[in-house]
């Protein structure tokens, strides 16, 4: 009993640990981080998508461009596994710091949802198999707040690889 429970934890963190790895993708601009996230038959349902989730992160790429910055969070996971699959449901609030449509300057779009997940082990790795994203709430703020507008570079969330996360992750090895 006790080693089933073992394991079923580590299954879950290993599942838990590609949900938020997917919102630093997003939030880093990460190419890399946001594929690992997905096997590459992976199907996806989002926001007016549908096709190959490998897909999704190339367009998602490409309209996200000039977003100046991203936050993603992550919370309740609940994780029910059956073997080698698992459903995993889980809501997410996002926010995108983003020039206004109209020019006047900058705006704020914040989206809640929910991402219910089909996640398969293959070869011993956890990764999304089937996903599709639910809305729950859309709001666009402008103008955005501007006491960020005059920091310095180093106090500020970057893409990456200028983001202060990579060199941290280049200095521990």
């Amino acid at each position: 009993m006790r080693d089933n429970r073992l394991g079923e934890l580590c299954d879950k963190h290993d599942i838990t640990a590609i949900l938020y790895l997917y919102a630093r993708g997003w939030d880093r601009y990460d190419e890399e981080a946001l594929r690992a996230c997905f096997h590459e038959d992976s199907v996806h349902a989002h926001g007016g998508f549908e096709g190959l989730s490998q897909e999704f992160v190339t367009s998602g790429l490409a309209s996200t461009k000039a977003v100046k910055s991203m936050t993603h969070m992550i919370t309740n996971p609940m994780i029910e596994l059956r073997g080698d699959r698992a459903l995993s449901e889980c809501s997410f609030f996002a926010h995108h710091r983003r020039d206004a449509a109209d020019g006047s300057g900058e705006e704020d779009m914040f989206l809640k949802g929910r991402y219910l997940d089909i996640f398969e082990r293959r070869e011993g790795i956890w990764k999304i198999a089937s996903r599709t994203g639910l809305h729950d709430f859309e709001r666009i703020v402008p103008p955005a707040d501007q006491t960020l507008a005059g920091a310095s570079h180093n106090q500020l969330s970057q893409k990456k690889p200028t983001d202060m996360l990579y060199s941290l992750i280049q200095s521990i090895g």
